[in-house]
């Protein structure tokens, strides 16, 4: 009851810093979509369709774009494995075949006489391969960096589908924290309207009991009210677009959340050692890992040129026109009659060695360096990990908290608005424990949304699903 007070005192309070970390939260998560969403109704119109979480992470995963470029990634990293395995059979493998016009000639290789006034036509084909025998490596090692780089985009693809359930995840506890601000909002208003009544009521009778200064504190909270409701409303609105905008649903499509009330996740936390050794299977680490081994593979494909390449290659060549005479002089051709063919053994070598060199160590030291960076990224990982996991038990500590600080202050509101009602209590003490009960309701709601959210965080930080 009473809480649009709270959303006041979260949004304004500048001198407690545990507030403004929670107005930090609030505010970014519904900064997001200030710009491009519109403040539509809280639900749309039309019949509601109910999500719970599962639902609208499998939703999100299924429309997002982001999902559907990280795979197109995937299947061309796929196609450039497909293309340096290729390159072990047959890599240059060429077929032509041609015709045109042949004028008639007559003769044998020391005498002859051409005829351009007869012409007929002619035929060319020509095949060509080169085919590797032994490459010092640098096949497999271009295979060894297609694969790498295939489980690159894979643990791309993995990390993008995390990032969109984080994100689907707050976005869904977001529009349960601010259906509950809604309802501080709507209790605090009904509570001031009562309490106005009753001493307008009072004063009407002339009891004693209340005096116009009552009223006048009871209406210049009515604005503090109000104005936060406002407040509220809009906050509601934004988290329910920031939601659909998420699905893919227009603006005129009603959603609807399985869960009524915003409640902590029945969990069980483990201890953080557990969770500082699955830091391992994020996705940004595999993806990491994998970068290396490209980075290897290309250290090797690098100095496989300081060795000969033996490649077998073949080539056919037939050409035939029906006007002109064979020439049987192995010494002697006609292009447009002939025919020659054969097969060869050749080795290639590349002899700048110093280029070579420069590419090796070039290739090595960035190898190097991803080594280096691979270390530095696990030792953040952990200290990540370590940081959401005190953030989560902080947030569990605080929700037990907030939930005794309800309890307490619900009291201390009821003493007074008995108070009050008997004629006991002047309204600035209602006031005041109006103020404080929407107040640590609000927290208590914040509260709950941080745990949520960190668990969130925490099964992302750690490699695992979401939904799982």
């Amino acid at each position: 009851m009473l809480g649009t007070y709270a959303l006041q005192k979260i949004y304004t309070c500048s001198k407690n810093s545990r507030i403004k970390t929670q107005q930090g939260v609030f505010r970014g998560l519904l900064g997001i979509f200030l710009s491009v969403c519109p403040a539509v109704a809280a639900d749309g119109g039309g019949t509601p369709v109910r999500y719970d979480l599962a639902a609208c992470i499998a939703r999100v995963l299924e429309v997002s774009p982001a999902v559907r470029a990280a795979e197109a990634d995937v299947r061309i990293a796929e196609a450039q494995l497909a293309q340096a395995q290729a390159a072990r059979l047959l890599p240059k493998f060429d077929f032509t075949w041609m015709v045109g016009p042949s004028p008639e000639a007559r003769g044998n290789a020391l005498v002859g006489d051409t005829d351009l006034s007869s012409l007929s036509v002619f035929t060319r084909t020509e095949a060509s391969l080169v085919q590797p025998i032994y490459t010092f490596g640098k096949l497999k090692a271009a295979q060894d960096a297609a694969k790498g780089g295939r489980s690159v985009r894979r643990a791309g693809l993995q990390k993008t589908r995390v990032d969109l359930e984080l994100q689907v995840t707050e976005a869904y506890y977001l529009r349960l924290l601010t259906k509950e601000l809604w309802r501080l909002a709507e209790e605090a208003q009904e509570e001031i309207r009562k309490a106005r009544n009753n001493v307008e009521e009072g004063l009407e009778e002339d009891t004693g009991e209340y005096t116009y200064t009552d009223l006048a504190r009871l209406d210049r909270f009515v604005y503090d009210v109000e104005e936060n409701a406002n407040k509220v409303g809009k906050g509601s609105a934004l988290a329910a677009s920031a939601l659909r905008m998420l699905l893919d649903l227009s603006s005129t499509d009603s959603i609807a959340l399985v869960e009524e009330r915003l409640s902590p996740l029945q969990v069980e936390i483990l201890p953080l050692e557990d969770y500082v050794r699955q830091a391992e299977r994020r996705a940004d680490l595999r993806q990491l890992r994998a970068g290396i081994e490209v980075r290897k593979a290309l250290v090797q494909a690098a100095r496989s040129s300081y060795f000969p390449q033996f490649f077998l290659g073949g080539q056919l060549k037939y050409s035939y026109a029906p006007n002109r005479d064979d020439i049987t002089s192995p010494f002697a051709r006609d292009d447009f009659n002939f025919f020659q063919g054969g097969v060869i053994l050749g080795i290639r070598q590349d002899l700048s060695f110093a280029g070579t060199s420069a590419r090796v160590r070039k290739a090595r030291l960035e190898h190097q360096k991803l080594v280096y960076q691979g270390t530095l990224a696990r030792k953040g990982a952990e200290l990540e990990v370590e940081k959401i996991y005190r953030t989560l038990r902080e947030a569990e500590a605080n929700v037990v908290a907030s939930n005794k600080a309800v309890k307490a202050t619900r009291r201390w509101f009821i003493s007074a608005r008995d108070g009050f009602n008997a004629g006991l209590e002047e309204a600035s003490e209602l006031i005041d424990a109006v103020k404080q009960y929407g107040i640590i309701r609000a927290k208590h709601y914040h509260n709950i949304f941080e745990f949520n959210r960190t668990w969130a965080a925490l099964q992302k930080a750690t490699g695992h699903s979401i939904v799982e």
